[in-house]
């Protein structure tokens, strides 16, 4: 987000510009429907969703699995930890570098 906040001229935009990417994100995900009731096209996405791993991580780690829940499929919702940091980490990556140099060019005006 600082990267976008470097472009941008208030915090208005920030707001909404980071609205638009994380509402569908967390509506498409396991966060409050089970990703078996999901249509196949939504089902796959929801499996993958970054979003859905965070939140499988935190029902592993706090063992907060509900009872009769299937043993997931696919490789983000069985390894949920490991996919969470692998998406910070390359967030990180791209970003950091990318906020530096906007930064440095915010600060030359």
């Amino acid at each position: 987000m600082a990267y976008v906040g470097l472009l941008v001229p208030s915090v208005e935009v920030i707001n909404n510009a980071s609205f638009m990417v994380i509402l569908p994100l967390t509506f498409i995900a396991n966060t409050f429907v089970p990703a078996e009731n999901l249509p196949t096209a939504l089902r796959s996405f929801a499996e993958w969703n970054p979003v859905s791993a965070v939140t499988q991580a935190a029902r592993d780690l706090f063992g907060n699995i509900p009872l009769g829940t299937p043993e997931p499929t696919a490789w983000p919702l069985q390894n949920p930890v490991l996919y969470s940091l692998v998406w910070v980490v390359l967030i990180i990556a791209v970003f950091a570098p990318l906020s530096v140099r906007q930064y440095k060019r915010a600060a030359r005006r």
